[in-house]
């Protein structure tokens, strides 16, 4: 085969690497959500993304009850103050179509990495959660 063949295979291997490349790059970008997707379209009748935030005593009383649960779900407060977010969210806002239950969401959302919580621990959670966490 002549050099002029190979010269316009090898350039034809390239363009299609590149342009394979970009296709990639963009679904990972998609995937990951730092592309808006073509399809989508702002929801205006969405719920508040954010929960309401308890105070420093109510925090406290809550650490207090998940410590009484299980040392092992407090150890990071950040962590655990964010979980309880999301249960608030899920409390205020519904399963969004969801199957599961509220306890047995917060059990999966609670347990992990250092404590494993019941559906009975979970009602309990659930309750210290309903403390601070009300419609605004």
């Amino acid at each position: 085969m002549s050099p002029l063949k190979w010269s316009l295979i090898a350039v034809g291997v390239v363009v299609l690497l590149v342009a394979g490349l970009v296709v990639f790059a963009t679904v990972v970008a998609r995937v990951a959500g730092s592309l808006p997707s073509a399809s989508a379209t702002p929801n205006r009748t969405a719920e508040p993304a954010t929960a309401p935030s308890p105070s420093a005593a109510e925090q406290r009383a809550y650490l207090a009850t998940l410590k009484s649960i299980d040392p092992g779900l407090t150890v990071n407060t950040e962590r655990v103050m964010r979980r309880a977010g999301r249960v608030c969210e899920r409390i205020l806002h519904g399963a969004d179509g969801g199957t599961m239950t509220l306890e047995k969401y917060t059990v999966a959302e609670l347990s992990g990495g250092n404590a494993t919580i019941s559906e009975a621990q979970a009602k309990q959670v659930i309750a210290a959660v309903k403390v601070w966490c009300k419609p605004v």
